[in-house]
């Protein structure tokens, strides 16, 4: 097989096609390693650092004691580094496939300290960095649709993030020294983060301007939280996933003279059972807990419009055991008066305008909650509910096509009430990031 190299748009758009359309990386030439036979192998990705000062209350998310922080740090989005291939095309099917490792730049506050406290990962040793392999996909292409498989971006909530603009950012910061391996965008501040997951997918042709997409998901575990409830029951409940989650997603896109508009619903659905029977006793703390069975389910709803350089975006959502910044965490559950494990009820939603200017110069404002009810929980195990905000003004520069420049300032609020309604003190926390991003 002959190998030729050329230049192409092949993957134009996938240093964030792990994320999709709507917010792609900056239009560059991408080099494609080609035979005679019609296949196609590209590569491209992303490196971004951030330098962020912030100022964070005591009780703000992790934190216990107010503090001043000044970190160097990837952002929302990790770093990129992408293989691609595609096929020819047999019988009116293309196959493509994707491989994408997203590594980032910062460890936690401890860098290079051994000893009991260990690394980032637990272990003794010198802390590193992580490195995360957010895609294995593949897709078959056609008049059909397509069929996918593999490891991507889900699907509820896709939208409500490829359309927010801290994506290219920073936006919700957990606390001074509590980064993970990425900062947070708007997620738990207007959407719960969709993640990446295994599944099969089936996404209609795009018909008119409509498309819909439904997939079978890897389900996912929760364990149940409260200040009463100890790891021996935590582990012993909702330990059965005898079905896979569903997910699925159905939009409506149109254009119009010097604009353009996009609306969608998505959703999902997943059961999770108990392997013990009867009621669980924990005699450490008195808690017993009844071994029932629970359904997380989600629904939203979004928008969008352009026109003249103008976007508007808005998302709307509510679920039932899901939870708030990231999906099937321990704050999806509680444990309620009865002893019945529960999902909270949350919603959120967020609104952004931006402005372009000259096609290259982005300025944006959003504002976006995300909020948690009880389960009808007593102080013996926790309850209560939770509301967070975000406000973010940003501006994002690309000086070419493959190197933008961003500048932003968040200020987020926690608020909370304890179980039994009375008021924890609202926390605040205000940061200011510069950084920038290369796209190849």
């Amino acid at each position: 097989m002959a190998i030729h190299f050329s230049k192409t748009k092949l993957a134009a758009a996938v240093s964030v096609a792990a994320l999709g359309a709507g917010l792609a990386a900056p239009a560059g030439a991408v080099v494609v390693v080609g035979g005679n036979d019609g296949w196609e192998v590209s590569f491209d990705g992303n490196v971004n650092a951030f330098y962020t000062v912030g100022d964070f209350d005591a009780g703000y998310v992790n934190e216990p004691a107010a503090i001043d922080s000044s970190r160097v740090h990837s952002g929302y989005l990790p770093a990129f580094f992408s293989f691609n291939v595609k096929s020819p095309t047999v019988n009116g099917v293309t196959g493509t496939a994707r491989i994408s490792f997203a590594p980032t730049i910062h460890t936690s506050g401890a860098k290079t300290q051994f000893g009991a406290q260990g690394n980032s990962t637990g272990v003794d040793g010198i802390s590193g960095a992580t490195i995360d392999t957010r895609e294995v996909v593949a897709n078959l292409t056609g008049a059909f649709g397509e069929v996918s498989f593999g490891r991507t971006l889900s699907l509820f909530g896709r939208q409500a993030i490829l359309n927010d603009m801290t994506l290219f950012g920073v936006g919700f910061v957990p606390g001074g020294e509590q980064f993970g391996s990425i900062t947070f965008g708007r997620a738990g501040h207007g959407y719960t983060y969709p993640d990446f997951a295994a599944r099969f997918q089936y996404t209609t042709p795009n018909i008119s301007g409509f498309q819909a997409a439904i997939g079978m998901y890897d389900p996912s575990t929760i364990s149940p939280t409260g200040t009463g409830v100890s790891t021996s029951i935590r582990t012993g409940l909702l330990d059965e996933t005898d079905q896979p989650r569903f997910e699925g997603e159905l939009s409506y896109s149109t254009s119009f003279s010097g604009g353009s508009a996009k609306v969608w619903a998505d959703g999902m659905w997943q059961t999770l059972d108990s392997s013990c029977t009867g009621r669980v006793l924990d005699a450490a703390t008195g808690v017993t807990v009844n071994c029932n069975s629970i359904s997380p389910s989600a629904w939203g709803i979004g928008g969008k419009m352009g026109m003249a350089g103008f976007e508007v975006v808005g998302y709307y959502h509510e679920d039932e055991g899901v939870g708030l910044t990231t999906q099937f965490n321990s704050l999806a559950l509680e444990v309620d008066q009865n002893g019945n494990i529960a999902g909270r009820d949350g919603d959120g939603y967020y609104v952004q305008g931006t402005y372009t200017f000259s096609g290259k110069t982005k300025v944006g404002v959003s504002y976006g909650e995300g909020n948690l009810d009880s389960a009808g929980t007593t102080a013996q195990v926790g309850g209560g509910t939770l509301e967070r905000t975000l406000w973010t003004v940003g501006v994002y520069h690309d000086v070419s096509s493959w190197l933008r420049l961003v500048a932003e300032y968040n200020h987020g609020e926690l608020k909370s009430t304890l179980a039994s309604g009375a008021s924890n003190p609202s926390a605040d926390a205000d940061t200011v990031s510069v950084g920038g991003f290369l796209f190849w």
